[in-house]
């Protein structure tokens, strides 16, 4: 392996060793005319990743780098996709393919453990920080990843894993056309590919334990918890605020409360028109998840701790194929248009998802100055 790609790969890996770092919340809204938009943001630990947007073209071909000069699977993209990386690398954590499909690389710490890699399996193999763009290139439907992707093996980079003594731990989820859903786990070394009934996913534990842990919070609901006045030993109480029927929400950082606060984000939404509103809910949806710098800290003191904050978030309109996102340092949305790019190319294309890292404002002064 190029030893400057190493060092560079090594930077990106490590945040694994850093697990609390690197936490990510996605869900799914569907609209009245059965339109999908994806939601997610992406809260990066240790360092700033200095993410691009990257067009991958049709017809591009990958072969896979397992480590200690073993060459896994090559394959060619039938699909062109644009795609979120770090660190300029061609390993990608969210995007959209030309069809719509959205594929997002969410972190699975203490529970993730990839297929061994053999020999005999070798040429049938990929890396899993290779899965992202994979699956964006190769499949349009979710159906499609049901049937083919139990016939390749996704492994760990040996070499990496060795170097810095930590696996790579990602999960997937992806969502095609028609709202169909999947959540893609390896566990115990096996395949599971779950139907993402709720449309949500984040972080540790696994996704059948999320599934569990929302009947602890059957209670809650949108509306005011009991009668506007209660007597209680003849005092009349009046409630200080609406809001109380969701009393017991979960409102910290963590994987698990994330995911309820999620769920019930999505799942209280008011009846969605149109794919324009669907995207303004998801656009409020997301500031609920932003780390201001300084809320979360992974370490032991004041003076030894890794910062955890929100770097990019993205909205993926699956009907229109029109990929948006917003960072830490300009939140001003921006979008491309998959239908309008030429896929056709023989290289990939990168950009930088800021083009200026600077907060874009809309002067508005001269609408009352006077004339």
């Amino acid at each position: 392996m190029n030893r400057q790609l190493f060092l560079y790969i090594f930077a990106f890996c490590v945040i694994c060793i850093f697990i609390p770092t690197t936490p990510c919340t996605s869900f799914l809204l569907k609209t009245l005319n059965n339109y999908f938009v994806y939601g997610r943001t992406c809260e990066w630990g240790l360092f700033d990743a200095q993410a691009d947007l990257v067009l991958t073209p049709r017809n591009y071909t990958t072969t896979s780098d397992l480590g200690y000069g073993v060459k896994g699977m090559t394959w060619k993209a039938k699909y062109g996709y644009v795609a979120i990386n770090g660190l300029g690398l061609p390993y990608y954590l969210d995007g959209m393919n030309e069809t719509g499909l959205t594929v997002g690389g969410l972190y699975l710490p203490w529970f993730s453990q990839y297929q061994p890699l053999t020999k005999k399996h070798a040429k049938k193999s990929i890396h899993n920080f290779e899965m992202v763009g994979y699956l964006l290139g190769t499949f349009q439907s979710v159906a499609e990843i049901k049937r083919e992707l139990p016939k390749i093996y996704v492994v760990t980079n040996q070499e990496l894993s060795d170097k810095i003594h930590a696996p790579m731990p990602l999960h997937y989820v992806v969502t095609d056309k028609t709202g169909a859903s999947i959540v893609i786990e390896y566990t115990g070394s096996q395949l599971h590919i779950y139907d993402n009934t709720t449309g949500i996913m984040t972080n540790s534990p696994d996704y059948n334990w999320h599934l569990t842990n929302l009947r602890n919070y059957t209670q809650l609901n949108p509306y005011a918890a009991g009668p506007s006045d209660r007597m209680l030993s003849g005092i009349n109480f009046s409630p200080l605020s609406s809001g109380y029927g969701m009393a017991g929400l979960p409102g910290d950082y963590s994987s698990p409360s994330r995911f309820v606060r999620a769920f019930f984000y999505t799942h209280t939404s008011l009846p969605l028109k149109n794919v324009d509103d669907a995207i303004n809910q998801a656009s409020r949806i997301l500031n609920n998840f932003d780390y201001p710098k300084g809320i979360v800290r992974s370490g032991e003191s004041e003076k030894n701790f890794n910062l955890s904050y929100t770097q990019w978030s993205v909205i993926g309109d699956i009907k229109n194929k029109t990929y948006y996102w917003w960072t830490e340092w300009n939140r001003q949305m921006r979008k491309v248009d998959l239908k309008k790019i030429n896929f056709t190319g023989t290289v990939r294309i990168k950009k930088p998802l800021d083009k200026k890292r600077a907060q874009a404002v809309e002067d508005r002064t001269g609408d009352f100055a006077a004339k």
